[in-house]
């Protein structure tokens, strides 16, 4: 089961090295320096960044099922299955080099229960689940009118059980849709499946489990400003368009105003600056003449 788990670890491990599309090394610093079309920042010396990333926010309702197996000798396995009900958020990155990513999280409430398939009635009330998955992205896209992702990732996942403070720790693979419904709405939905180490809550004495693995299923939506589909099922009409160019345009020339006026106040305080200094520079000579001065007094007296 460990071998299991580190295996999984390593491919989550090698997944953005397998997923580069282009080599880092290929082009240096210094030609990059050379290439005229390269704006270079001139605080950091690195070529200036155009397309900044950013994040994005998605929510919506997700279902899973646990399953875990205790194997036995001599008669069938003990198969303890879970359906939960809930709902997840995720943070997803947009423009990171060299791969994007995901982090998810979701909260359950297990609605279902079974052990070698019948049905078991939870003794307490108050049952919840808590899962996280987190790993990088591959995204493509099919003629524009659905994006396709696909991920591996390390999952986590704590559940409260009648017996046990369950923790379940391993890999996990994501395979999902997003359908660009309007330029700023998006419909998601992805699944994951993941297979876990269960023993390292309260049951790892008592109950250990020799296998453990979960599906989950995802629909959400997403609204985001940054993260407009370029193309989408819903046109957005001319006027439209023309309200967010002109908002655009004001927002561009506050910006420039705003630089403007940044250089300015550090034109006036190199200014101011520079006037201290020649100010300080004028004190010194007068105080050295006047300096000269009393000693050429003086030794005119003892003469």
């Amino acid at each position: 089961m460990k071998k299991i788990f580190l295996i999984f670890a390593f491919s989550f491990l090698l997944f953005p090295v397998i997923c580069q599309e282009t080599n880092l090394f290929e082009t240096s610093t210094a030609e990059e320096k050379d290439d005229p079309n390269v704006e270079i920042n001139e605080k950091t010396g690195f070529p200036r960044i155009k397309a900044k990333p950013f994040v994005m926010f998605n929510e919506g309702f997700a279902a899973a099922q646990v399953t875990r197996i205790q194997t036995v000798s001599g008669r069938s396995n003990f198969v303890w299955q879970n359906d939960f009900i809930g709902a997840f958020f995720q943070i997803q990155t947009r423009n990171m080099k060299p791969l994007n990513s995901v982090i998810r999280t979701s909260v359950f409430y297990p609605f279902y229960n079974t052990f070698n398939d019948v049905k078991q009635f939870p003794k307490q009330t108050v049952l919840y689940a808590f899962d996280l998955f987190a790993g990088p992205i591959l995204e493509t896209d099919m003629w524009k009118y659905v994006r396709l992702k696909f991920g591996l990732g390390l999952h986590y996942m704590y559940q409260l059980s009648d017996e046990y403070h369950l923790h379940y720790l391993g890999g996990g693979a994501l395979a999902g849709l997003e359908l660009p419904v309007e330029s700023r709405w998006s419909v998601l939905l992805d699944g994951t499946f993941s297979f876990d180490y269960p023993n390292f809550g309260t049951n790892s004495l008592v109950q250990p489990y020799d296998y453990s693995w979960q599906y989950q299923l995802n629909l959400g939506v997403r609204y985001s400003v940054k993260g407009k589909n370029k193309y989408s099922y819903i046109r957005q009409s001319a006027k439209s368009l023309q309200k967010e160019e002109l908002k655009a345009e004001k927002k561009a020339a506050k910006k420039e105003l705003k630089a403007q006026k940044r250089a300015e106040r550090k034109a006036a305080k190199a200014e101011a600056k520079a006037l201290k200094d020649k100010e300080k520079i004028l004190k010194a000579e007068t105080a050295a003449a006047e300096s000269a001065e009393t000693e050429a007094d003086a030794k005119g007296e003892e003469k």
